[in-house]
């Protein structure tokens, strides 16, 4: 079985712990090479050429006018999506592992290598005949790498703001949660001193959220993006805050009157007392059990039960192998699907406690979100016992 494509292959020869040091976070990285070094994505037929990928592709997808036109930007269907690239327009395919499905053991397998939750990382693809992308940043994490074509790029740190929760273009309106926060006004091209290079086929260009940067092609292009777009921190704390004040018969109230003084000391109060009852419950909010519940069974630390005996017995004819259960003289059968069978041989050979993630990262042939219901499922058989409870 091809070992699936992870991070520390991405930016190879650059050690995983060189990166993560120097770069993740901090600046761009810039990796050439052979295609071939990304030999799992090469080899997929539909990234084999721009016609095969827009063969394969679906649904709708945005065409950008070539820079020296006012034309707006489009939303085109599959069917027009080949005439808008012959006459010069950039293509931005999203989720492109929808379209091209071997795509997404790879995104899961970065997942894994990360640290993420499921469906944190994406693909993206950008084609162009001849054009390219003007002045912007973007608010999440992206690799791109060149599979056709060459493509110049220019990139500059953003030192008007750090961590934007949207991305922007030159000439679009600021976000207006985005002016609190950044030094206005923003340029309207790229800063003096920006980082000139040429992408060439098997190139690799990572840059964190806010990196301004532009491109240009004057030739037939197609590049590939890992999007790696994990939620914010305060986008989970407002769920979470959320949750806990839909509680509250006075919070989930209709907000009548805004627009009239009729009622004001009553309004003050009923808010008042909202306020005063959001503080207590965000008072109430512990970090260990939000990263907890957040990371869930991936997180979680397990053992073995030694109470507890099991044993396989494998199918014959065509039927599902059976998990033998043994607590004292009660024993419990259940069909053991092949993928739960890789996860309890894991398991099995454990000699200490370990994380969910462990399970995933070790059986990579598995879903991580699969690794994760079968942990539950041996945990509510009583096969292993989650840290913090009784055996």
């Amino acid at each position: 079985m091809m070992k699936k494509l992870g991070m520390a292959d991405l930016i190879h020869p650059l050690t995983l712990d060189a990166f993560m040091t120097r770069y993740w976070q901090k600046k761009p990285y810039v990796g050439h090479g052979s295609p071939q070094r990304f030999a799992e994505i090469a080899a997929i037929p539909e990234l084999a050429s721009i016609d095969a990928l827009l063969e394969a592709w679906r649904g709708d997808a945005d065409a950008w006018a070539p820079r020296d036109t006012k034309n707006p930007l489009i939303n085109a269907s599959a069917r027009q999506l080949p005439a808008f690239y012959e006459s010069g327009y950039t293509l931005y395919l999203s989720k492109v592992e929808d379209h091209v499905p071997a795509l997404e053991p790879i995104a899961r397998k970065l997942e894994r290598d990360l640290g993420l939750r499921q469906d944190d990382v994406y693909f993206e693809a950008f084609i162009s005949k001849g054009t390219g992308s003007g002045f912007h940043f973007d608010p999440n994490v992206t690799i791109n790498i060149q599979l056709i074509g060459s493509k110049q790029w220019c990139v500059a740190e953003n030192k008007h703001l750090v961590n934007p929760h949207v991305g922007w273009s030159a000439g679009a309106e600021v976000n207006e949660h985005m002016q609190r926060y950044a030094r206005q006004p923003f340029p309207t091209r790229m800063p003096p001193g920006c980082r000139r290079f040429e992408a060439k086929p098997g190139t690799l260009v990572y840059l964190h959220p806010g990196y301004w940067h532009c491109t240009l092609n004057h030739e037939p292009s197609l590049s590939l993006l890992f999007t790696i777009n994990p939620p914010s921190w305060t986008d989970l704390l407002m769920d979470e805050i959320r949750d806990l004040m839909l509680k509250h018969d006075a919070g989930r109230e209709l907000a009548f009157g805004l627009a009239s003084t009729s009622g004001h000391e009553q309004k003050r109060q009923r808010l008042q007392d909202l306020i005063d009852a959001a503080g207590e419950a965000v008072a109430q909010l512990s970090a260990d059990d939000l990263l907890a519940d957040w990371g869930g069974t991936l997180t979680a630390s397990f053992e073995r039960n030694p109470q507890i005996a099991c044993r396989v017995d494998a199918g014959r004819g065509g039927q599902d192998d059976v998990l033998v259960i043994q607590s004292g003289r009660k024993q419990e059968r259940s069909v053991l699907a092949p993928d739960a069978r890789q996860v309890l041989k894991w398991v099995s050979a454990r000699k200490r406690s370990f994380h969910g993630h462990q399970a995933a990262e070790a059986t990579t042939a598995v879903a991580t979100t699969r690794v994760a219901e079968i942990l539950e499922q041996f945990a509510d058989a009583g096969l292993i016992v989650r840290e913090g409870s009784s055996a």
